[in-house]
Order: C-alpha cells, then structure tokens, then sequence
C-alpha cells in the first residue's frame, strides 16, 4: 500500500465546508473534509494528528485527551491517503 500526502491551507467553500486547498491544484479538485476525517494541523510549530469533527455550525478539531480546537480558516493542514 502506497502512502500520498495531501498538504495544504484549510479552506471554506460555498457550502460552509472545510476543504484543503494545496498550492497548484484547483480549487474545485480540492480535498472536502467531512465529519470523521483523520488530519494533522500544524500547531504550535509541530504537527498534531486528530479528527475532523464538524456540529451544524462550527468545525472542531478533537486530539487525544479529550482536547478539541475550533478550526479556523487558513490554518497550514495535511491529509494522509493510503492507495
């Protein structure tokens, strides 16, 4: 199984839904982050792994510990796909 890592800038679309946006790929080919999703964010100088998680309204962002951030835009985000 082959690894690829997606990296980019989170993003808001028309609908209200947190995309990755990568540098040279088009918008409307970018990465759709639904309710269940496996990312990492860049934080606090590091990369922290966690679930996309999103209630309506907001999206959150839950770590190990029971810790959650809401999710702003722009932030710098990575997904994993296996193939």
């Amino acid at each position: 199984m082959r690894k690829r890592v997606r990296e980019g800038i989170l993003i808001r679309d028309e609908n209200k839904r947190y995309c990755l946006h990568e540098l040279g790929v088009p918008l409307e080919r970018a990465l759709t982050f639904t309710s269940g999703y496996s990312a990492e964010i860049w934080l606090n100088r590091e990369w922290i792994a966690g679930c996309i998680e999103g209630d309506g309204q907001d999206y959150w962002f839950f770590v190990e510990g029971g810790r959650r951030f809401l999710l702003p835009e722009h932030m710098k985000a990575r997904y994993t796909e296996l193939h």
